[in-house]
């Protein structure tokens, strides 16, 4: 097959919701009959593994991946990657504290991208050591911002730093509920198209507790961003719908 598409996700500020962003684009593509695999690059975070409720199951995690060199063999990665529902993912152990080089990141996801459809990987903040390695097979970010004051104000921090490493960015902008107006104006003044708006779930803190991976739900307000952003990749790369 040809090499799948990788997305990232960025996030604009810290809480905006990212990775929950990042897991909703995995569950909805394998919902959507394509293959997919989330990939971790918040080395510090919570885990998508914990997001996608995954955390007890085993198979290899980054620390595993840490030294890898040369060609890596993606189906069999794939296989021993821990998945749930069709969805594997690659995420940091939170009780290792090692860092993967910038030359094994840049194998996996090349790797993970020539066996699936999609890799949606969880981009950490562009000041990390590990952001460039993150997105040198990347195709497309999407960068999440929040819509608070001092949310908007790390966006346009960030969007600038994210432009210079990719070259196609698009935005998603979270808490702003079915009103397009505060969207529109910031997606002008960032100069990026705006692919989504992800209102804020009620339901989603529950979802999380206890192991409902984002997304399951094709009614809740995160499948419905993550299926814009898919119906985009779908017209832009030919990937999802």
């Amino acid at each position: 097959m040809d090499n799948g598409c990788v997305v990232g996700v960025a996030g604009g500020s810290g809480g905006v919701g990212a990775s929950v962003l990042v897991a909703a684009l995995g569950v909805r593509a394998v919902t959507a009959g394509r293959t997919a695999v989330c990939v971790d690059g918040q080395r510090l975070g919570g885990g998508l593994d914990v997001t996608l409720g995954l955390e007890q199951e085993r198979g290899l995690r980054w620390p595993d991946l840490a030294g890898v060199r040369g060609q890596v063999d993606g189906r069999e990665l794939l296989r021993r990657l821990p998945a749930g529902d069709g969805l594997a993912v690659l995420s940091f152990d939170r009780s290792s504290d090692v860092t993967p080089t910038g030359e094994a990141v840049c194998e996996v996801l090349s790797a993970l991208a020539a066996v699936v459809e999609l890799v949606v990987v969880d981009l950490p903040h562009p000041d990390d050591p590990l952001f460039e390695p993150c997105t040198v097979a990347v195709d497309a970010v999407v960068l999440l911002g929040g819509s608070g004051v001092r949310q908007l104000a790390a966006l346009s921090a960030v969007a600038p730093q994210v432009g210079r490493r990719c070259d196609e960015v698009w935005l998603a902008l979270r808490g702003a509920g079915r009103d397009r107006h505060l969207a529109d104006v910031t997606a002008g003044a960032l100069d990026l198209p705006l692919v989504a708006l992800v209102p804020d779930d009620p339901a989603l803190e529950g979802h999380l507790l206890h192991g409902t991976p984002p997304g399951s739900s094709a009614r809740s307000v995160v499948a419905g961003a993550a299926d814009a952003i898919l119906l985009q990749l779908l017209v832009a790369h030919r990937v999802a719908s």
